[in-house]
Parts: C-alpha cells; sequence; structure tokens
C-alpha cells in the first residue's frame, strides 16, 4: 500500500478547498435528490458555515492535504463528535485528486486517518456515503467499515 502523509492544511489550500467542496457537496445532493438543484449551493454553503465557522481553525475539526511526497494527492476533513457510546471521529469529506485515483491513495488515505484518530484517543471513526457511489463504498467496505443505517428512497416524480 502506499504511503501518504495527512498535513494540516494551509489557509490558502483551505481558500481553493472550501470552494471545491461546497460545490461538490451540492452537486452531490442533487443528485441524490435531497435538494432541488436552484437552492443547492446556498444550501452546502449554510451546511459548511454551520459545521466551519471559524474555518480552518474551527475548534475540534481537522483538516489535512494528503501527500506523497511532495505531491498533493488529495483531502480529508473529519472532527470530534459525541455519538452514542462517546466520543468519536466523522470523516466529513476524503478525495482523491481526479488524476491520482486508482493508484492506491483512497486506501493510504483511510489508514493515515485511522492513526490521526488514534492519536487523539478516539476509537472510533463514522461516516455518511452517498448511495450510488459505490467506489467510495468499496474502498470504506475493504477498510473494514460495516454499514450501520440504510435510508432507501423511490422517487415517484
Amino acid at each position: 500500500m502506499r504511503a501518504v502523509e495527512l498535513v494540516p492544511m494551509t489557509e490558502e489550500e483551505f481558500t481553493a478547498y472550501r470552494e471545491h467542496v461546497i460545490v461538490a457537496y451540492a452537486e452531490a445532493k442533487v443528485h441524490a435528490g435531497n435538494w432541488p438543484a436552484q437552492d443547492a449551493r446556498r444550501l452546502s454553503e449554510e451546511a459548511h458555515e454551520q459545521l466551519l465557522p471559524a474555518g480552518l481553525v474551527t475548534s475540534v475539526n481537522h483538516i489535512y492535504t494528503a501527500r506523497d511526497g511532495g505531491r498533493v494527492v488529495g483531502t480529508l476533513w473529519f472532527a470530534e463528535r459525541d455519538g452514542e457510546s462517546g466520543r468519536l471521529a466523522y470523516l466529513y469529506n476524503i478525495e482523491v485528486h481526479r488524476e491520482q485515483r486508482g493508484k492506491g491513495y483512497g486506501k493510504a488515505m483511510m489508514a493515515a486517518l485511522e492513526d490521526e484518530v488514534a492519536k487523539l484517543g478516539l476509537d472510533t471513526i463514522q461516516l455518511h456515503v452517498f448511495g450510488d457511489n459505490t467506489t467510495a463504498r468499496s474502498l470504506y467496505a475493504g477498510a473494514g467499515y460495516a454499514e450501520t443505517n440504510v435510508v432507501m428512497s423511490k422517487r415517484l416524480r
């Protein structure tokens, strides 16, 4: 498996990341049928403002650039949250840059995430994945994640 280093994101990197993740989340929510297209950008901005009110320095949030040597290969964001059985890490976003996909970086980033979470003294990682994102679902299953809830929907019109 490739090794990657999770490096805390810089303010400059965060500016570009925030814009990208807002657009990507809006598109995913529209595609999943959760939000109407005309409201998606605004709703995504509002969601991210709630989650990261102080931006990059929002407490208990950890936002990284994933690097393989000097090469940036992706981004990762998780937060410490209260769960039903104590504190846990919640993975909000992981993305391998398009040109680096299929090279094992996703698996390496998930392993690096586990190391970061363990350093914080947490023993559980939770995440949400859109049902049609088969690539991510396969990555998570291969990393040992189990489905804990499944929400299904059928659009009638």
